[in-house]
C-alpha cells in the first residue's frame, strides 16, 4: 500500500468542514468525486474510517487514529517549511535559544559554556520566553532550542512525534529574605510581603502549591523575571522563592538568607526541548554536546 499525500489533505478537510459537500468544495472536486476518494482510502487501508450509520460526519476509532496521524504529519510539514523559510532561505546561521526568564542570567551561561570552546564561529541569539511562548517559538521555527522548567504532566502533553526533550538538572527553588542586623528581615512567623511571579510565569504555580493556605502573606509585587525579584529582596522589600543558582553569590556574602523551614522549599526540573526533525548538522551537534555534558 502506498500513502498518498492527498489522503491527508482530504481527511483534514473533512474534519474541518464536517461535511462531505463542503469538504469537496474546499478540495476543489465534486461531492461524488470526494466521496469516491474517501471510499478509495478505505479500500486501500482495508477498514472503514467513517461511520455509515451516522447522519453527521463521525470518524470510526480507526479513522480517528488515522486523522491524528494526518494532523501530526501536517504539523511536521508546516514546522519544516517555517524553519526553512526563517533560517535557510534567509541564510541565517545563528543558533537561537528560547530560555525561561529566571534561567538566563546564571544558569544559561554555565550550561552553554562548552559550546564556545567547541564552535569558534558560534553566534547565539537568546530570547526570554515562558514555557507557552517558548513552545510557540519552537513550533514555528523561531528558535532551535527551548530551555525551561517543566513537569511530567506538561511533558506528557507534548507531541512526541514533533518534539524531543532531555532533563538537564533539578533546580532548588528556595524562599529567601534580606539580612538585617545579621538576622533574616522576614520570617514565616509573621504576615510578610510576598514578591511573587506573575500568573503567566511557570514558577508561579510551583510556589503557589507550597504557600497557598499555608502561610500568612500579602502580595506586594508580581513579575515574570526572577532577577527583578532578587533585586527587590536585596532591598528588603519581602520574601521571594528564587532558584538557588540565582542567589548563590548573595547567600555566600550573607546579603540574603534562606528561610530554613524545609517544608516550604521546593524544586523544579529544567529541560531542553527541540523539534524532533533536525535539518542542520550544527543543531544536531549542539544537541548531542549539550545533552551529553550537562551540569550536575
Amino acid at each position: 500500500m502506498t500513502l498518498e499525500i492527498r489522503w491527508i489533505e482530504d481527511l483534514l478537510a473533512l474534519e474541518q468542514e464536517n461535511s462531505i459537500s463542503q469538504a469537496a468544495e474546499l478540495r476543489h472536486v465534486t461531492q461524488s468525486a470526494f466521496s469516491r476518494r474517501i471510499q478509495n482510502i478505505e479500500t486501500a487501508l482495508g477498514f472503514q474510517i467513517l461511520k455509515r450509520d451516522s447522519k453527521a460526519i463521525d470518524f470510526t476509532e480507526a479513522g480517528q487514529i488515522l486523522l491524528a496521524s494526518a494532523k501530526s504529519i501536517q504539523n511536521q510539514l508546516n514546522s519544516t517549511i517555517s524553519y526553512l523559510e526563517k533560517n535557510i532561505k534567509n541564510n541565517e546561521l545563528n543558533v537561537k535559544f528560547a530560555v525561561s526568564h529566571s534561567l538566563i542570567t546564571q544558569f544559561f551561561p554555565r550550561f552553554i559554556h562548552d559550546l564556545s570552546l567547541n564552535l569558534e564561529d558560534l553566534k547565539l541569539e537568546i530570547i526570554a520566553a515562558n514555557l507557552k511562548q517558548g513552545m510557540r517559538l519552537l513550533t514555528d521555527g523561531s528558535c532551535d532550542f527551548l530551555i525551561c522548567y517543566c513537569d511530567q504532566k506538561t511533558l506528557q502533553q507534548l507531541d512526541t512525534s514533533l518534539f524531543i526533550f532531555h532533563k538537564i538538572v533539578k533546580m532548588d527553588i528556595l524562599p529567601v529574605t534580606a539580612v538585617y542586623n545579621n538576622e533574616p528581615k522576614y520570617s514565616f512567623n509573621q504576615l510578610f510581603p510576598l514578591l511573587a511571579y506573575s500568573k503567566q510565569a511557570y514558577l508561579r504555580k510551583c510556589v503557589d502549591e507550597v504557600i497557598e493556605n499555608n502561610l500568612n502573606y500579602r502580595t506586594l509585587y508580581e513579575t515574570d523575571n526572577a532577577s527583578d525579584l532578587k533585586e527587590l529582596v536585596l532591598q528588603g522589600l519581602g520574601i521571594a522563592w528564587l532558584p538557588k543558582l540565582l542567589v548563590e553569590k548573595e547567600l555566600s556574602e550573607n546579603k540574603l538568607k534562606v528561610i530554613d523551614e524545609q517544608i516550604f522549599h521546593t524544586s523544579q526540573d529544567v529541560y531542553i526541548i527541540r523539534r524532533k526533525m533536525i535539518l542542520s548538522e550544527r543543531i544536531k551537534y549542539i544537541w548531542n554536546l549539550l545533552t551529553n555534558n550537562v551540569p550536575q
